[in-house]
């Protein structure tokens, strides 16, 4: 948390790039790669870890979608950092990582937190419970409210998860260990 207090965000340079967040002084993108190398160096994740600070929030994508960036979730989770997974669906990630990076500006660690388990739940959740709207070249269904709105909304759909004691929204799978049953 090198900004007053303010949380930084770790995220895969994929996301980054897409969601026009690579020059935010708060975000840490962990880049792909070179050629030659089939996965990024986890001596390079660590090195972005620690640049981010202990309080940096993780939001990694499944390993399937971006492979070579796969070891992010597990060297954060080994570390014992704050760590969400984005949407499976890219453009549903870049969405949901934007509007996580815009909260993080003024928003406190533990609500940003519980935030961002909302967000990332909202792709999973059934269209019923909000307004929605395309967004981006890909129309990717969002929530059609704007951030400080869905951030209120987001205060008041967060629920603890079942199995994992993590949380997330009612009614949208668990962003860390995927389970869609009710939620307390």
């Amino acid at each position: 948390m090198p900004d007053g207090g303010r949380p930084s965000i770790v995220l895969d340079h994929l996301v980054a790039a897409a969601a026009g967040l690579v020059d935010d002084d708060r975000v840490y993108a962990v880049a792909a790669p070179g050629r030659r190398a089939a996965r990024v160096d986890p001596e390079a994740i660590i090195d972005v870890l620690h640049a981010a600070g202990p309080g940096a929030l993780v939001l990694a994508l499944p390993p399937w979608v971006h492979p070579p960036v796969a070891p992010l979730a597990a060297v954060a989770a080994v570390l014992g950092r704050d760590l969400l997974w984005l949407p499976a669906d890219l453009p549903a990630a870049v969405w949901a990582a934007g509007l996580i990076c815009a909260w993080a500006r003024t928003t406190p660690p533990d609500s940003l937190r519980r935030r961002a388990q909302v967000a990332v739940g909202l792709a999973g959740m059934a269209p019923a419970h909000l307004p929605m709207r395309p967004w981006g070249p890909d129309g990717v269904e969002v929530p059609a409210m704007g951030t400080g709105a869905l951030a209120r909304w987001c205060d008041c759909a967060w629920r603890p998860c079942r199995w994992c004691h993590d949380d997330g929204a009612l009614g949208a799978p668990c962003p860390a260990c995927g389970d869609m049953g009710a939620r307390a």
